[in-house]
């Protein structure tokens, strides 16, 4: 499923269209060209609370009626649980409009940027 990019992804703001693939019910792939991305779901591994802001639900166009999608950037490594996530920038997938942006959670006080996988998973 292809997304237009409202929000980018820090360090890859030249990147306007991404396109999402689903592997598992924990795991995707974002892939734009030569650059892709390894993602998680939170709620497959942790209680996760995501705080967006007006703004960024604004530039989302999220309400409460949208069908969205709320993924975490994962840095793989071996073995698997080495692995680190990104837990206060989720990047926010629309599915009504396909539209997507990374966020910076209004309590992203509460989370990590590179939490270690190995914090959820049993080796």
């Amino acid at each position: 499923m292809k997304f237009e990019v409202v929000l980018p992804i820090l360090g890859f703001e030249n990147i306007k269209e991404y396109e999402l693939e689903k592997i598992d019910d924990v795991f995707f792939k974002l892939k734009s060209g030569d650059i892709s991305f390894t993602l998680i779901n939170p709620f497959a591994i942790r209680e996760y609370d995501a705080i967006i802001s007006d703004n960024d639900k604004e530039k989302l166009q999220l309400d409460e009626n949208t069908n969205f999608l709320i993924l975490n950037n994962m840095i793989v490594a071996t073995p698997l649980q080495n692995s680190t996530i990104n837990f206060a920038s989720p990047i926010i997938f629309n599915i009504d409009t396909k539209k997507m942006g990374q966020v910076i959670l209004e309590n992203a006080e509460n989370y990590s940027l590179t939490d270690p996988l190995a914090n959820y998973i049993k080796a």
